[in-house]
């Protein structure tokens, strides 16, 4: 008897649950369980968009996204609770384009590097492609279309980002691709208009690797060095933050090719200000 009211209370307690449970009894007990659980997902994610109509739906899910990337900074000491209100009222009563969490956060103060180690370790970071969605800068039938495009060159061992293949496939401009790279790495983005690499300064990242990697420096201070990368990655920006002494921040902005070509040239031909003006 009191096996039996226990396993009625267990089952009664994970129907409460819904969806879920239904979802698992169709993975386990169906030939077909796998299609059958993703139509119960999908109705089940349509009925919840449904009931949150009046909100846009890119903020529905972000919402969810940035609790955990908050709840993840005050686990570790890098924001405290306080902090993370303060953001969320900040994002909550944005004018103009939306912002994610970390870019307000930033935009308050905290490391730029404190946030991406936590977006990293976590696997937090948002991908690209969902960016351009959350910007509304390219269709989802479009991404689709890249992301297979993407594949085939994958197929014959050809890299293609996904933002610049987005580009040359003409699905949005270089401006919006600069826009969902700075989101992505949360680098601000800077113009370099009017500024002339330190030869100097230029010597705390080396001639040739600058070149190679589109790199200027913007500013070296005993505590911090400021980097202005074209072409960011992870495995460089993690090899330049591995360059410099342990405790020195090094904080990443985001510039514009042409530009940055133009003050590369400038720093290895004085005469380039003639030339391409």
């Amino acid at each position: 008897m009191g096996s039996g009211a226990e396993s009625f209370a267990s089952e009664t307690e994970a129907r409460k649950k819904g969806w879920k449970l239904d979802a698992v009894k169709l993975v386990l007990e169906s030939p077909d369980g796998k299609k059958k659980c993703r139509d119960l997902l999908y109705a089940r994610v349509s009925h919840l968009l449904n009931e949150g109509k009046r909100a846009p739906m890119r903020n529905n899910f972000n919402a969810v996204i940035e609790k955990m990337l908050g709840q993840i900074l005050i686990e570790r000491n890098i924001i405290s609770p306080v902090d993370l209100q303060v953001a969320l009222d900040r994002q909550k009563n944005q004018m103009g384009k939306y912002k994610y969490i970390g870019e307000i956060l930033i935009e308050m103060g905290i490391p730029q590097e404190k946030i991406n180690e936590a977006l990293d370790v976590y696997g937090k970071r948002k991908p690209i492609g969902q960016i351009f969605l959350d910007l509304k800068i390219i269709t989802p039938d479009q991404l689709e279309k890249a992301l297979e495009k993407q594949s085939r060159f994958a197929k014959m061992a050809v890299r293609k980002p996904l933002g610049k293949l987005l580009v040359e496939m003409g699905f949005t401009t270089y401006d919006g691709y600069l826009d969902a790279l700075s989101r992505h790495f949360n680098m601000p983005i800077i113009s370099l208009k009017g500024f002339f690499p330190s030869p100097s300064l230029q010597k705390a990242v080396g001639d040739a690797y600058a070149q190679k990697h589109k790199i200027v420096v913007l500013g070296n201070y005993p505590e911090k060095i400021k980097l202005g990368l074209a072409d960011p990655n992870i495995f460089v920006m993690d090899e330049l933050k591995r360059a410099y002494p342990p405790g020195k921040r090094v904080e990443f902005y985001l510039a514009h090719l042409f530009e940055m070509d133009y003050c590369l040239r400038i720093k290895f031909d004085p005469f380039v200000v003639f030339h391409y003006r």
